[in-house]
């Protein structure tokens, strides 16, 4: 392992899951601020640490929002920022299984000839291990992306919290070169009141390519707020 980095980490709610437990009825809002060690995307580190806030809005089956990463130390993709615009439906088939399909903006530093369009579809499933299967594809990079995942939680209740467990794997299609890129990660949330929860936990993560920017492993540590409306 090349680079250790030993910090806190947050899973924001409803951002790398695109919201796929929106409310049926109301109108829902969510907030969320959080301080990454590194920004990694699908298993490429695209710089340092970084600042990162997201707002989300929900109603029914449908949700938009806008995610952003604003790196506070080195970049290694160029880009000290960037944005992400997305909007999705997501729906339950039946009582296990779920369907999440929506469209990505991908934004960088204020707009540049970088800039891409993604389109996914998921599926999520309620049965032990919440297991999740994601197809991603963007029209201007021509890259297609096949991302699993799991989890699981262990409640914590001395202390009133959780240990969520999680893992990722995930197979990338690109032009010049194919990899393959593999997660685990832990995190810890606590509920500072109805509507904000604090979270932290760490990440390690990994890639079989020497051709992307940055380190092959690594960890990964944040620390984030949310706060729902």
């Amino acid at each position: 392992m090349k680079k250790t980095i030993l910090a806190l980490a947050a899973i924001a709610a409803g951002v790398s899951s695109y919201a796929q437990e929106a409310k049926t009825t109301d109108l829902s809002v969510t907030l969320d601020l959080t301080y990454v060690t590194d920004y990694v995307f699908r298993g490429a580190t695209l710089a340092g640490a970084s600042f990162q806030p997201s707002v989300e809005a929900a109603y029914g089956d449908f949700y938009a929002g806008v995610w952003h990463s604003n790196a506070v130390s080195g970049t290694n993709a160029g880009f000290d920022s960037e944005t992400d615009f997305y909007a999705g439906y997501g729906f339950a088939i039946n009582d296990t299984i779920s369907l999440d399909a929506g469209v990505a903006r991908y934004v960088y530093s204020g707009g540049s000839g970088s800039d891409s369009t993604e389109v996914y579809v998921g599926l999520s499933f309620d049965v032990l291990l919440s297991p999740s299967v994601y197809y991603y594809y963007d029209f201007d990079l021509e890259i297609s992306s096949y991302i699993a995942s799991i989890g699981y939680s262990v409640p914590v209740e001395s202390i009133g919290t959780s240990l969520d467990f999680s893992a990722s794997l995930g197979y990338i299609q690109i032009p010049s070169n194919d990899y393959t890129y593999g997660s685990v990660g832990v995190s810890v949330p606590y509920a500072l009141s109805e509507t904000a929860t604090l979270t932290a936990g760490v990440q390690y993560i990994y890639n079989d390519t020497d051709l992307l920017r940055g380190d092959n492993d690594l960890f990964v540590g944040s620390v984030g707020i949310s706060i729902g409306f």
